[in-house]
């Protein structure tokens, strides 16, 4: 569904605490999505609702019509498909390929570029987990087999990622969410000028926080 901005995020060995830990399921096991894939499945309107957790860590989704839909609620098969439930995380992974995925922002700057628009991209259309400031477009894909550290640490020991790849983009960049138009550009601009890849994928190697303004060092 729709991604949310934070000051500041919780990582634990699986990732973003919280982030994509529910998931609307098909009956045949395919999860939902705003795509085709093996392992997902195109479902009109995700990108149209919002969902938070509620102080009892319990997803609340928040329809366009403002209608709030939480697990067991037969309103979710009606909206979203027979059959379809809200369930949480088991034993397969609701991730689509890494833990915690990282995009800088002069990368966002150079495809706003490559668009030929007077702006960066719009991040929304990335669905990143961290966005890190930048000086050089895509300096992050020369991270990839390196960590990165983010924070001071203090008594807790700061957040360290190892970068494993680039991101392979899908037809996830083009779509329309509230503010912003479908964009077929996108993709295309990405296909023929990145081989379709911007921003990294991590994995966690010391869970921690990550506040607004904490330092990027790479090792």
């Amino acid at each position: 569904m729709l991604g949310e901005e934070h000051d500041r995020l919780e990582c634990d060995a699986r990732g973003v605490v919280g982030d994509r830990l529910w998931a609307l399921r098909h009956p045949d096991g395919k999860l939902a999505s705003g795509k085709n894939h093996q392992r997902f499945r195109r479902t009109p309107g995700m990108l149209e609702h919002r969902v938070t957790y509620d102080g009892e860590g319990t997803p609340v989704i928040t329809a366009p019509d403002g209608a709030t839909l939480r697990p067991g609620d037969p309103r979710v098969p009606e909206r979203f498909g027979e059959g379809v439930e809200l369930v949480r995380e088991g034993e397969d992974s609701h991730k689509d390929v890494s833990a915690v995925s990282v995009v800088g922002t002069a990368s966002l700057r150079a495809l706003g570029d490559l668009l030929g628009d007077a702006d960066p991209v719009d991040v929304r259309r990335l669905r990143k987990n961290i966005v890190v400031e930048t000086d050089e477009p895509w300096i992050e894909e020369d991270w990839v087999g390196r960590e990165i550290t983010i924070g001071a640490g203090g008594e807790a020991e700061p957040l360290r990622l190892r970068v494993t790849r680039r991101v392979v983009r899908c037809v996830m960049v083009t779509q329309a969410q509230p503010g912003l138009p479908v964009d077929n550009r996108v993709l295309k601009a990405l296909t023929a000028a990145r081989g379709m890849c911007v921003g990294v994928h991590t994995d966690v190697v010391t869970p921690g926080p990550v506040a607004l303004g904490d330092t990027v060092t790479v090792r």
